[in-house]
């Protein structure tokens, strides 16, 4: 393995050396040297880590970015051969459909209808500026001083930044995108954008910015990717966020360079790298009518031992060390504390080593922080431990931090479970972060925790959801209770947790059951009224009661969500209120019927009006113009006005989701038409026209016109007979 790793480098070093550079590759200049070219990809200095990078961050490592890849100009971010574009690339655009009418055509085929009585119909949230429609990785804030203004954040692949929307009517209509700039000094947004409120009503939403290092091995010039943890503030609701502060970043350094008696330099290089941030906010300790902001987020550092083959040098793989760790903010995110290390450091090795039967294969990740009411701080996150990530055994580790963020106890073993690996055996997308933990704190301080893990009894599933609790703020912890109520092998995985004011714990995530196939989810959904003790969902009103419930009104195939079905995001995101529940989550229904399209999906417990449409006059002929009217559409979006099955005309919503266009009635039968309007998330309202004069009225016009030019006729015959 050691010795191809080798191989694959050198190759890349010699055919970078004329200045090669490319997205997920290294580029070098040789002075005084000529070494030969083939067009082959150069070197990927992140490439022993890439699979164990979360969101975009990894695309982008692969080379599979959609929003990135193949995109002229972007030398440390792109792989473009112009030579090989062909009539189907982006660049091409004419020879492109037009995405609006892709996206509409298919929502007008998705039919909508109600999983549950408890929840409401799917609100399809983004809208798509450009010709990649793909939205990922969404994550939910509500305002704590006021539950109906929310935001979402989310990867959308039009953009080079994070995106936000806005609600201010607890999700029944959304503005946005609004666009949430990456660090000054990178290139492009690196994805997982989290979100939260503070006490002031700002809002604030960290994420990864990826930019470039250049640095010199001798007289080896180099430039590689590095990455910052991002933190943005918005203190207008999520409209705007002109600050972005980096509160970490990354770099590539040297080690013990020297050049030996044969004038051959030796050393190594760290190439560094920063992944999976998370955030959220609470007192301080001492002063609780301060917030303090808090980030976490995994250190890679992969070591390379400058080695040789004659006269060509390449790059071996040794270790690679991962490492949780935190940093905090006490002014509203302008300043940010030195880095804390909150795990130990872990290792995971290449090759042989010196010593021991082990070769160490650990990695830690995924963490994420939680406030409790008296400012005490835990962190969460997934040790793969040492035999080997994706495989084998798993562990939750919780460290607790009693003086806001400055130092931690030793961590605490919350659970040991059955690792899940890097995908299901029924999909081609990731799915190895529905093992991090996903950490809530309810008002009394008790403690949960919700994850993804194999169930040993069952071999071949590939899933459940677990739920573990602590009632003595984290020193120890209650045994697992599996929370799905699917007693059978399908799929569930990425969950997502929260506590409402009441103390009710909400459990969501994404379900296989529905599905002989085992590839389209629905989201699903339960809840605890006794600290964790049961779980179920209940209308007593209804006399419904059961252990979980659906909460969409369509199924979501990940293969049609995005490009070769890879990649779905790394989570979903619940957030409960005082007597209300919102949930969002990866969508991929307009797939089902157009191109690939990937949304984000919104619902809530109560429902969300219907949109209207009014027609004036509702009868009329055939030929004549009429005046629709649409109400309680999303606002700022396209749609399209059918009658029957024909689209007829198109309009544009306004901020209010209001829309007024003339239009001419088509001649067609006579009789009650159907006439239908979509936007482009799929919504839909109908009403009827009734045609008074069509081809039926033409038709015995017609026959009415020929019967009495026949008895015209017949009459003349007989006058010029009787002559």
């Amino acid at each position: 393995m050691r010795l191809k790793l080798a191989a694959l480098l050198l190759s890349g070093l010699m055919l970078a050396a004329a200045g090669a550079a490319s997205a997920g590759t290294a580029s070098f200049e040789f002075p005084n040297a000529q070494l030969p070219l083939d067009g082959a990809k150069g070197v990927n200095l992140l490439d022993p880590v890439k699979m164990y990078l979360s969101g975009r961050a990894w695309l982008v490592a692969e080379g599979m970015d959609p929003g990135v890849t193949n995109r002229p100009g972007w030398d440390l971010m792109t792989r473009l051969d112009w030579s090989a574009l062909g009539a189907d690339h982006p660049a091409n655009a004419s020879n492109q459909p037009n995405p609006i009418l892709q996206a509409v055509s298919g929502a007008a085929l998705v039919p909508f209808r109600n999983p549950a009585p408890a929840f409401s119909r799917d609100i399809l949230i983004p809208r798509d500026f450009g010709r990649i429609p793909i939205q990922t990785e969404p994550h939910l804030a509500v305002n704590p001083y006021d539950p109906d203004h929310l935001v979402v954040g989310m990867i959308d692949y039009n953009f080079p930044t994070l995106a936000s929307y806005v609600s201010l009517d607890g999700g029944s209509t959304w503005d946005g995108p609004f666009q949430v700039p990456y660090h000054l000094e990178d290139m492009v947004g690196g994805g997982d954008p989290v979100l939260a409120f503070d006490r002031q009503e700002s809002v604030y939403m960290t994420g990864i910015s990826i930019g470039a290092q250049e640095f010199a091995l001798g007289p080896i010039y180099m430039t590689d990717r590095v990455s910052s943890i991002t933190v943005s503030r918005s203190d207008d609701g999520g409209y705007t966020w002109p600050l972005t502060v980096a509160t970490a970043r990354s770099r590539i350094r040297l080690e013990g360079q020297y050049v030996d008696q044969t004038g051959r330099l030796r050393g190594s290089i760290v190439v560094g790298f920063l992944d999976k941030p998370w955030i959220a906010i609470g007192p301080h300790p001492d002063d609780p009518r301060r917030d303090v902001i808090y980030v976490t987020y995994t250190e890679f550092e992969t070591y390379y031992t400058i080695q040789w083959v004659g006269e060509l040098p390449f790059l071996s793989p040794s270790q690679m060390a991962t490492t949780i760790r935190l940093v905090r903010s006490e002014d509203a995110g302008i300043t940010w504390s030195e880095p804390v290390a909150v795990s130990e450091t872990v290792i995971r090795s290449y090759g042989e080593v010196d010593s021991g039967d082990v070769t160490p294969d650990r990695v830690v990740q995924g963490a994420q922080p939680a406030v409790g009411p008296n400012g005490e701080l835990y962190v969460a996150w997934l040790d793969s431990t040492d035999d080997g990530s994706m495989k084998g055994l798993a562990e939750i580790l919780v460290a607790r931090s009693d003086d806001g963020g400055r130092t931690f106890a030793k961590p605490v073993v919350a659970v040991t479970f059955n690792e899940i690996a890097f995908r299901p055996r029924t999909g081609y997308f990731r799915y190895w972060a529905a093992a991090f933990p996903q950490i809530a704190v309810a008002p009394d301080g008790r403690l949960y925790i919700a994850y993804t893990a194999r169930t040993p009894i069952k071999p071949n599933d590939d899933g459940d959801i677990y739920v573990i609790s602590s009632a003595d703020g984290g020193f120890t912890w209650s045994r697992p209770r599996r929370v799905n109520g699917d007693d059978g092998g399908a799929l569930q995985f990425f969950p997502s947790i929260d506590v409402g004011p009441d103390g009710t714990v909400h459990v969501m995530w994404l379900d296989m059951r529905d599905d002989p196939t085992q590839i389209r989810y629905h989201v699903y959904y339960t809840r605890s009224e006794d600290n964790g003790n049961t779980w179920g969902f209940e209308l007593p009103e209804f006399g419904f009661r059961v252990r979980d419930t659906r909460v969409t009104d369509f199924a979501s195939n990940p293969n049609r969500g995005f490009p070769s079905g890879v990649f779905i995001g790394d989570y979903v995101s619940i957030q409960a209120t005082e007597g209300e529940v919102y949930m969002v989550w990866p969508d991929t229904r307009l797939g089902e019927f157009g191109g690939t399209n990937q949304k984000i999906g919104f619902a809530r417990q109560r429902a969300v009006r219907s949109p209207d449409v009014y027609v004036q006059p509702a009868a009329g002929a055939g030929g004549d113009k009429i005046t629709v009217q649409g109400f309680d559409f999303q606002p700022d979006m396209n749609v399209f006005i059918q009658l029957q099955d024909s689209t007829i005309a198109t309009a544009r919503t306004n901020h209010e989701g209001r829309f007024t266009a003339s239009v001419y009635i088509p001649v067609t039968g006579q009789g009650a038409q159907d006439l239908r309007v979509f936007d482009e998330s799929g919504n839909m309202a109908s009403t009827s026209f009734y045609t008074e004069f069509g081809f039926g009225n033409i038709q015995q016009l017609y026959e009415d016109l020929a019967g009495r030019i026949d008895n015209l006729i017949k009459v003349l015959e007989r006058v010029n007979g009787g002559r």
